[in-house]
């Protein structure tokens, strides 16, 4: 069965000549890697951000499991269900690369040790340094900043895990 599943679904920006998402339908298994591809301005990341919940489709259907979106709680959906690494980072540009990582897990009630200590597991994993946990993303690079990005990502543990040009700002060893 699908995890995740688009019936027809289309999308025009306002000002627009022609649709970004058009009539597109697919399925997407749990536990197999998927990726979208082809030019700047093609309507990858719309649809991505689709499939997240963070636009509605104008038509068509975005499916979780057998529910559709439509008829979701969309914050719950995106606090419980699926993660997503940006393009352009979206760090909280006051909190520093532990607290960006662990605040997907506050909203999950996930208690505050158990979070540090998830973090940090994360932040490692990525490359982030210990002595890198208490900066802001202002005083990291754009790979490191990344890098936070993708652990907070992953810091919830979703289901489904959109990433939209993740490794765009790292260099070719990370």
């Amino acid at each position: 069965m699908a995890v995740l599943t688009l019936d027809h679904v289309s999308y025009r920006y306002t000002a627009a000549h022609r649709s970004a998402v058009d009539a597109v339908t697919a399925q997407f298994e749990r536990g197999k890697l998927y990726a979208i591809v082809g030019p700047s301005g093609s309507g990858k990341s719309t649809l991505l951000s689709l499939m997240a919940g963070l636009d509605k489709p104008q038509s068509g259907d975005v499916l979780f499991g057998d529910a559709s979106l439509a008829d979701m709680d969309l914050d719950r959906y995106r606090r419980e269900s699926v993660a997503m690494i940006f393009q352009a980072f979206h760090l909280f540009p006051l909190l520093t690369a532990m607290e960006n990582v662990c605040f997907p897990m506050s909203l999950q009630k996930v208690p505050a040790a158990e979070a540090k200590k998830r973090a940090a597991a994360l932040l490692a994993s990525v490359g982030i340094t210990n002595d890198q946990f208490g900066r802001t993303p202002a005083k990291l690079s754009g790979g490191e900043q990344q890098r936070v990005a993708i652990a907070r990502a992953l810091a919830a543990r979703p289901k489904v895990l959109f990433a939209d040009e993740p490794t765009g700002d790292l260099d070719s060893e990370n």
